[in-house]
């Protein structure tokens, strides 16, 4: 065969084959652009038929699978959505507005922090990406980080006016939720007179009527009064450190008074004084009354998640009208707030305590906590724990001990407004040295279990309550192993 004929067969193989491949890529971009035509009429059925079959023609075009993707996340059939985006990311991983839709699969399915981050990183490489900046906000919101979402939804607002009213109203929430409540009523107050769903302006001022109730409760002073009646069936002969029982039952009246003022009284700020006072008046057993008075110079600073607080409290404890016990106390703390249902705080605490009937007691004390509180139901279940250690260093080597404590506790909101709580403590104490009167190292385990009912009467400041708490120590130290019922019905007051 001639080498010219040979050159012109080869050229006429190497037209059709291309042209096959160009046919079947102009089949399979005829059935994509159907399917973008139904996609965008909304007709989702009909975009995937469309989508299969160019993919049917090329399987492995990013192009394809993307679409069907976006058309399954339309469909809410999440999980093929997710399936056919990541297909199309391994072969272009650039492709126009995957990211986009990868991160609003994130946000559909709850998986909050992974949205958040994904349309944050979008909103970074472009700036003027409205849709980014808003869904990184809602994103945000959604995983309780207010702060974060408040700066994205602002942005989004500043950069378009047609979605400002919606961004503003979540802006709105996120401010109420950090406690900065002018902020909040400016935001909802705009996505109130200027959105353009009814819905979404009725929510607004929903809200905004929440937040003027919220507004009136914050009080700069806080009153509460406990007087009930009490029945002990083991009175305490030291009721601070409980180490010496009268194994006597007898019934007392008792009242608890706590005030507090807040001369700075902002929503990120309070310095504030308070005072608290309890004293008991046994029927029989009166050379055991116990009159305890407590003062407070208190300092807390919010910045949303986090609250700083510090506290000065000095008390001064009397039983039977003689001197007992000088106490000094410094306790800093912080709040965290994890979650719009979960609160955690680390406290820590020094006291320098002056006995004055054993001066062999006196003591510096230290003592770190951990405590968790989680709303299970919003104002119907609550749960709260935590646990912590005591250090206790006294000026008698008798009394110088660690001590492990555990707490655990649930508040319910029953039919008929009644409110109960069912708590739980237990402290595990070691002491360091030989006990000078027994002879061995003392160690106790002590459990208390406590309940209490509590209903409104007459007034929503005005309440009834009746609780019951039991108590068992055990010691290797026979003297020292007791069990204690004690059962009170009381009138509370508070303001």
């Amino acid at each position: 065969m001639p080498k010219l004929l040979r050159y012109l067969i080869a050229a006429l193989l190497a037209w059709g084959l291309c042209s096959a491949v160009q046919a079947q890529e102009e089949a399979g971009r005829a059935f994509y652009d159907f399917g973008v035509f139904a996609f965008e009429d909304g007709d989702f059925e009909d975009a995937e038929v469309n989508f299969k079959k160019a993919l049917d023609i090329n399987p492995a075009h990013p192009l394809f699978l993307y679409y069907l993707g976006k058309t399954y996340l339309s469909m809410e059939r999440y999980g093929e959505a997710g399936r056919y985006f990541d297909q199309a990311r391994k072969i272009d991983p650039e492709l126009s507005g995957l990211n986009f839709d990868m991160a609003l699969l994130s946000l559909k399915t709850g998986r909050f922090a992974e949205a958040a981050a994904r349309f944050a990183a979008i909103a970074r490489e472009e700036p003027d990406n409205v849709l980014a900046h808003y869904y990184a906000g809602i994103s945000a919101f959604k995983h309780d980080r207010f702060a974060e979402a408040v700066d994205f939804l602002n942005r989004a607002g500043g950069l378009s006016d047609s979605i400002k009213a919606n961004a503003q109203y979540y802006a709105g929430i996120c401010y109420q939720k950090m406690g900065q409540l002018d902020q909040a009523v400016a935001a909802l107050t705009y996505a109130r007179e200027n959105a353009e769903s009814e819905s979404l302006r009725e929510y607004a001022a929903q809200w905004l009527s929440a937040i003027e109730k919220e507004k009136k409760t914050l009080k700069p002073y806080d009153l509460y009064l406990k007087v009930g009646y009490q029945y002990d069936d083991n009175v305490q002969l030291e009721p601070l450190d409980e180490d010496i029982y009268a194994d006597e039952e007898d019934s007392a009246l008792v009242a608890h008074f706590l005030g507090r003022y807040n001369f700075v009284n902002r929503q990120d700020v309070k310095i504030g004084v308070g005072y608290s006072h309890y004293q008991s008046w046994y029927a029989d057993l009166d050379e055991f009354d116990l009159v305890g008075s407590t003062g407070e110079l208190y300092a807390k600073y919010r910045r949303h998640p986090l609250t700083f607080g510090i506290s000065y409290l000095p008390s001064y404890y009397w039983v039977d009208s003689d001197s007992y016990l000088r106490q000094h106390r410094f306790r800093p703390e912080v709040a965290w707030q994890i979650s719009s249902k979960l609160i955690g705080r680390v406290s820590y605490s020094y006291s320098d305590k002056n006995n004055f009937e054993e001066p062999g007691r006196d003591a510096d004390n230290h003592d770190g906590a951990l405590d968790i509180y989680y709303t299970i139901l919003p104002g119907k279940v609550r749960l709260f724990g935590g646990a912590g250690y005591e250090s206790n260093h006294a000026t008698h080597p008798d009394y110088d001990y660690g001590q492990w404590n555990a707490r655990l506790g649930l508040a319910l909101q029953l039919p008929w407004r009644l409110e109960a709580t069912l708590a739980g403590r237990y402290h595990d104490k070691r002491y360091d040295n030989t006990d000078s009167v027994f002879g061995v190292e003392r160690e106790d385990d002590k459990v208390i279990a406590s309940a209490a009912l509590a209903r409104p009467v007459f007034f929503d400041w005005l309440r009834l309550s009746a609780d019951f708490s039991h108590t068992r120590n055990d010691s290797n130290i026979d003297d020292y192993e007791y069990e204690r019922n004690v059962g009170t019905l009381a009138l509370i007051v508070r303001y």
